[in-house]
């Protein structure tokens, strides 16, 4: 090969050498761009997650709060759901309470559900017997106990939310 040919390959070789090194600092450099990019997402991705997990936690607390104060007491007003077997009485320790009535061939009896001292009490009584919150079981603490009855459904209110029964006495029940 001649000088002039061998010119043209060196500066042949030269353009391509150099081409191909600022070539790779370009790839190089969208890697690491693509690669922070990724990172980021992920990163995010992760911080809405935990985020999303932790509002699930803090609900399912609540509606378990909710569900053990409420639960014992719909369950057995569901359970006594009879005629003239749900009434108010104003003879409670302190406030009103949901009196369920019962009645056998050995007596009437009444499920008696009421606040007593920062907590939703349920006493089995007899009939017309005085309130004995010492033999009284303890349902939830809670500083509300309320209860209202409209059109067939009664709601009942404690500090951990609202329930509500539908009494299917009052809609042509047993």
């Amino acid at each position: 090969m001649n000088k002039q040919g061998t010119k043209i390959v060196d500066a042949v070789s030269y353009t391509a050498s150099h081409k191909t090194e600022k070539g790779n600092g370009l790839q190089r450099a969208f890697s690491i761009l693509l690669f922070t990019v990724f990172v980021v997402v992920d990163l995010l991705a992760l911080a809405a997650g935990t985020s999303s997990y932790g509002s699930l936690t803090k609900m399912q607390a609540t509606n378990d709060a909710r569900i053990t104060s409420l639960g014992p007491v719909i369950s057995s007003v569901r359970a006594n759901d009879a005629k003239g077997g749900v009434r108010r009485s104003s003879d409670a320790p302190e406030g009103e309470a949901l009196v369920l009535t019962q009645s056998d061939d050995q007596g009437t009896y009444e499920t008696r559900i009421y606040l007593y001292q920062g907590k939703i009490m349920q006493e089995f009584s007899l009939e017309n017997a005085p309130y004995t919150p010492s033999k009284a079981t303890e349902l939830a603490p809670s500083s509300t106990f309320e209860f209202s009855y409209d059109d067939d459904v009664l709601t009942i209110r404690t500090d951990a939310g609202e329930g509500k029964v539908a009494l299917r006495n009052q809609q042509g029940g047993a």
